[in-house]
């Protein structure tokens, strides 16, 4: 008997991403709609809401990385997309966040899946603004945001298998280790800081 997924119809997403255009220029990480709508088209719009690529989801090879990367090989081109953008990143266009608040008013799977994924990345340049301005506690929101934008990455993970695309999953806890070894090497110094006393 077939799997009743087989003949679902494919559930629309739409949600506020980061595309890095460059790996050392972080003013190039900037904010696109990735999109994908009932007809299983995937496609992903810049900040004037031009269209980056737009391609059946099934001719779309996607791999996400260990630290939470998303690989897009769509028309012939790569395309690395991330949940938060860099410190240089530019804000979201109003354009944009305009198109997100409609997707969430009419697009939400059953699930809410649209919506989960949209808010997510919407909140981050705000956060983003907080970490360059406010020190320690500027960091610590700084990797909230990392950790919401990481969560709307993980929800396209689950999400593109099932409407047809060739995906190749990751765990994504590499960040999480990173983070553990420097909590560890606090941890360590402020020992060794009350023993120097």
């Amino acid at each position: 008997m077939d799997s009743p997924l087989a003949h679902s119809p494919v559930q629309p997403v739409k949600s506020l991403l980061y595309w890095r255009k460059s790996k050392v220029n972080g003013a190039a990480t900037v904010p696109v709609i990735l999109a994908l709508d009932p007809s299983g088209i995937l496609s992903m719009k810049d900040v004037g809401l031009e269209l980056v690529f737009a391609a059946p989801v099934s001719q779309v090879a996607v791999r996400f990385t260990s630290w939470g990367t998303m690989v897009v090989q769509a028309q012939g081109r790569q395309h690395d997309i991330v949940g938060v953008g860099a410190s240089l990143s530019p804000s979201p266009s109003p354009e944009q966040l305009d198109e997100l608040a409609a997707g969430r008013s009419g697009n939400a799977g059953n699930d809410g899946t649209a919506t989960r994924l949209g808010s997510s990345g919407a909140a981050l340049s705000a956060v983003d603004g907080i970490g360059t301005a406010a020190g320690a506690a500027g960091g610590i929101a700084m990797e909230y945001a990392y950790f919401r934008g990481l969560e709307a990455v993980k929800a396209w993970q689950e999400t593109l298998p099932l409407a047809g695309a060739s995906v190749e999953k990751s765990s994504m806890k590499a960040m999480k280790y990173f983070t553990a070894a420097v909590l560890a090497a606090l941890v360590m110094a402020l020992v060794v800081g009350l023993l120097i006393k």
